[in-house]
């Protein structure tokens, strides 16, 4: 299966509905209102959502448009579905767990894990921006948004 086609697929998909939740007002029907409206973290997600899926399909759209010969990372075999699997298991291991554990504690090691799976092999890089990342949602979600992500509740 050609993944170029695929992530075409899936960006037109997201930027769809993206689209529909930037235009939608009526899609927060007795959200909690703030100065700068209920509808503003969800319009603020679907804004980086249409960016992310621009910057993955945008490359596979000019490649499959030139014509450009299939690498063999391009390729998706459907042979086996272990990778698959074991990222659905890591994603509801993690919706288990971060009410559980906390956002900060689980995190890092979905996206470690994660990012090994992805092929990743800079291990000093993957381990910084596994930390880092989740601080500065952690700290900018409470902060800025005032949207409280779950901590520790083992007690």
């Amino acid at each position: 299966m050609d993944r170029r086609k695929v992530d075409i697929v899936v960006m037109t998909m997201l930027i769809i509905a993206s689209v529909i939740v930037l235009t939608n007002d009526n899609l927060s029907q007795g959200g909690a209102q703030t100065e700068m409206s209920s509808l503003f973290l969800p319009r603020l997600v679907a804004g980086f959502i249409i960016c992310f899926s621009l910057f993955i399909g945008a490359g596979s759209l000019f490649k499959l448009l030139n014509k450009a010969a299939l690498s063999s990372t391009e390729s998706i075999s459907l042979s086996g579905f272990w990778g698959v699997n074991i990222y659905v298991a890591l994603f509801i291991g993690y919706w288990y767990l971060v009410p559980i554990v906390g956002f900060l504690l689980v995190t890092p090691f979905v996206m470690f894990a994660v990012a090994c799976l992805l092929g990743g092999r800079r291990w000093v890089a993957i381990t910084a921006m596994s930390i880092i990342v989740p601080i500065l949602v952690f700290y900018g979600s409470n902060h800025f948004l005032r949207v409280f992500l779950p901590t520790w509740s083992l007690s």
